[in-house]
């Protein structure tokens, strides 16, 4: 696999797979035009102009948000978010320079139609746009997009079915990366 193209696909999985007990502390808000909280179904819908926001970990904005609660309510185990999905998610670097992602500070954004977290496979998926007919993700080094995008936080790995492109920044790649190579030269030139 291409080295930019893995590292931009890990950083935005690395991103998303943010967990509570990963959290710095802080309170979060939801603010939504409306909402209601079914406390027999543990289900909470949030409707109209909907924003989570977790100061220096993330922002959700959508039109549309159901969670629904494991039985106790201290858990979500089903978050679906439709309509006009944006996610920034604040990505914050990292001084061990073993791990192939998150060495510097910054963003990814995620756009969707619908993007929806199941907790019994530990799975976040992403379907449709209204720009391209598919979701896309944009950080740093580029962005990609694909028909269905799913981040699968147990095995570290992204899915991307469909249609799927990718697009990296000049800036991303190492020096002389986009320059000839040098072993395409022709029998007898000189080397470098």
């Amino acid at each position: 696999m291409n080295r930019s193209l893995h590292f931009l696909l890990l950083a935005a999985a690395a991103s998303w797979s943010v967990t509570a007990a990963d959290m710095p502390t802080g309170e979060g808000t939801l603010d939504a035009d409306q909402s209601e909280f079914d406390l027999a179904q543990g289900i909470l819908h949030a409707d109209g102009n909907v924003r989570f926001h977790y100061p220096g970990m993330l922002d959700l904005e959508c039109d549309n948000l159901r969670l629904r609660m494991l039985p106790g309510g201290d858990k979500i185990d089903r978050m679906t978010a439709s309509n006009h999905v944006v996610i920034t998610l604040i990505r914050h670097g990292s001084t061990n320079l073993s791990l192939p992602v998150n060495r510097t500070t910054g963003t990814n954004r995620i756009h969707a139609a619908v993007a929806e977290y199941t907790s019994t496979n530990d799975t976040v998926t992403f379907t449709g746009s209204p720009t391209f007919g598919q979701p896309w993700v944009e950080g740093a080094e580029g962005s990609f997009r694909a028909d269905v995008i799913t981040f699968d936080r147990t095995r570290d790995k992204i899915d991307l079915k469909g249609n799927f492109r990718l697009n990296i920044r000049p800036d991303a790649l190492p020096k002389g990366a986009l320059g000839p190579s040098r072993t395409n030269r022709p029998a007898g030139s000189p080397v470098p």
